[in-house]
């Protein structure tokens, strides 16, 4: 008797997976300028489609409450992949996974967010043991979509969450002081989102007095 194997979505590569990029870089410059169309066309010609790796990583870290959620979720996820398909980069990125909840924990000292993760992770393995080989269940359903439900949530986040990617800065110039997110650095230019409004503007670098990161945000 032959087991068959999950089907873990690899339909989604190639030119599916550049459309999601895409797609995902542009959600997030509609959701951080406040959907608006002339700061997110401005914003635009600050990023490559190559920015996409960091722009990703950068929004799941930049808002805490995405992290919390999406940290709870993902690792026994991640972990269940692992097991049930023993895919070569699954345990890397359950590893990765694990060092970014191990961060979190540190810097914030919310110690249940993993208590709760490992408590799914148990639910879910409870759901999956009761079912039969030949059963359809939730852990099977989730195995067979991952990479869609991985792609979904991640546009989904990137069309709601309006903090940027990059740290939030005290800038001190010439003409005032002001809380925003820096964008590009350009020789000769910053080019930066104002906190507050969402104005995009570009400094001049004799303009700027001082810069302060703000960590608290």
């Amino acid at each position: 008797m032959t087991t068959e194997k999950p089907d873990t979505g690899h339909k989604l590569n190639g030119p599916g997976l550049t459309t999601a990029a895409v797609m995902f870089v542009l959600l997030r410059l509609l959701a951080v300028s406040s959907y608006d169309w002339h700061t997110t066309f401005a914003l635009l010609h600050t990023l490559d489609l190559e920015d996409a790796p960091g722009l990703f990583l950068g929004t799941f870290m930049a808002d805490e409450r995405i992290s919390t959620v999406l940290l709870v979720l993902s690792v026994p996820l991640a972990s269940f992949y692992a097991a049930a398909t023993r895919s070569q980069a699954a345990p890397l990125i359950v590893t990765v996974l694990v060092a970014f909840l191990v961060a979190y924990v540190r810097s914030y000292h919310r110690w249940w967010v993993p208590a709760l993760a490992v408590v799914l992770a148990l639910v879910v393995a409870g759901l999956a043991a009761r079912r039969r080989d030949d059963e359809p269940g939730p852990a099977r359903f989730v195995l067979q979509r991952i990479r869609g439900i991985v792609v979904v949530t991640g546009l989904v986040v990137a069309a709601v969450v309006a903090t940027p990617w990059v740290p939030l800065e005290r800038i001190e110039t010439t003409t005032g002081t002001f809380e925003a997110y820096v964008a590009e650095t350009s020789p000769g230019f910053l080019k930066v989102l104002v906190a507050h409004g969402r104005e995009f503007r570009i400094l001049r670098d004799d303009e700027v007095i001082s810069r302060i990161e703000l960590t608290d945000h």
